[in-house]
């Protein structure tokens, strides 16, 4: 009887040690996994600050990656506003939903596709988005974010731009089976979330047979492979390109009906930089913060129809063709178009702009 109870109590402290070595064993791994995905991120955000090129291939490890949440396209979420002017995120599925929501057809609509991800406070793209749904209330202001975090953005430049596309498809198609007129929709989007509603904007004029009004891309990303850029005048019965960079992150060529260079910059090569920029990432993201700047604030910063840089440089410019950067442009405008700005908020340099001037000539503000 004392042998069987020594053997039984043997066997129980073998099976416990061998559940002590499972667990050590599992916790071990959980460990090595979260390191492996600690290395993914941080690695994806410094190639980020390199370029498209370098962040496309950036040799992270898909594997651990996909055991983390957050990188699915069901992950990506949609921003809308209630009669309480609370902003609400729903998951992207809810897209039917889209009309119990204070959305009226009695306004302009503006949907602004994210799918860029910086940490920088100062230019912080979800902070401005938040800001521009509360202060835009006149209009219906629907933010679709395909980009919390750098995981999510990897995802979506290598994997998920046309399932993004068909999203921004479905999303057109529900607001206007509840009323919203196709001609009242504007679509804007920055660097990779430009492509996502160009994709989606040219989806629904191929199926509903008719355009939204307006394309609004904010510095298209070159992204992995240059058939990646889907910003064409074809996609909407306006598109209006703002350019930035113009080298490892933005287009450089005019792709648009409009295609406005801000000081220069993505147009003339020898002009790297962005007025108060020291990387390309800066000048990738400074026109969004223009943009921003002539929404939420309601500033007017003016450019102006010139044949190209040199002649803007020169003063030689159709100076009686002018817009301002924003939602609303002149029916007549087409072509190129420039103006100066400053390093630091407020950015415009108002009806100045419309001249060129040298960093010394530039008043201090």
């Amino acid at each position: 009887a004392m042998r069987d109870a020594q053997s039984s109590s043997q066997r129980l402290a073998l099976a416990i040690a061998l559940l002590l070595l499972a667990v050590v064993g599992e916790s071990a791994g959980s460990a090595s996994i979260s390191r492996i995905q600690k290395h993914n991120l941080e690695l994806l955000a410094e190639q980020l600050n390199r370029g498209w090129h370098a962040f496309c291939d950036a040799p992270v490890d898909e594997g651990v990656m996909a055991l983390f949440d957050g990188i699915n396209p069901s992950d990506a979420r949609l921003h809308v506003m209630t009669i309480t002017n609370q902003s609400i995120q729903l998951p992207i599925k809810s897209i039917p939903e889209i009309r119990d929501f204070d959305i009226s057809p009695e306004r302009r609509t503006l949907i602004y596709v994210n799918a860029f991800h910086t940490a920088d406070s100062y230019f912080s793209v979800q902070e401005h988005l938040m800001l521009l749904q509360s202060t835009r209330r006149d209009l219906n202001v629907i933010v679709v974010d395909f980009a919390t975090n750098v995981a999510q953005l990897y995802y979506t430049v290598r994997h998920h731009l046309s399932v993004h596309g068909y999203s921004i498809y479905k999303l057109l198609s529900a607001l206007t089976d509840a009323g919203i007129k196709a001609e009242d929709i504007t679509l804007a989007g920055h660097s990779v979330g430009a492509n996502i509603a160009a994709l989606g904007a040219d989806l629904f004029a191929k199926s509903r047979k008719r355009q939204i009004a307006q394309l609004i891309a904010i510095d298209p990303a070159t992204m992995c492979r240059t058939t990646d850029i889907l910003v064409r005048q074809s996609v909407a019965s306006r598109v209006v390109v703002l350019h930035g960079e113009g080298d490892a992150f933005g287009v450089r060529v005019p792709l648009g009906h409009v295609d406005i260079y801000p000081n220069g910059i993505g147009y003339f090569p020898r002009k790297k930089l962005q007025p108060g920029c020291e990387t390309k990432i800066c000048s990738h993201m400074y026109p969004f913060v223009l943009f921003m700047e002539a929404l939420i604030e309601g500033v007017m910063i003016p450019a102006t129809k010139c044949e190209n840089w040199a002649k803007f440089r020169q003063g030689d410019c159709s100076f009686e063709n002018t817009l301002n950067i924003g939602l609303i442009y002149p029916p007549n405008a087409k072509g190129l178009y420039f103006c100066m700005t400053q390093p630091n908020p407020p950015f415009t340099y108002m009806e100045h702009g419309l001249r060129y001037k040298t960093r010394q000539q530039e008043p201090a503000s």
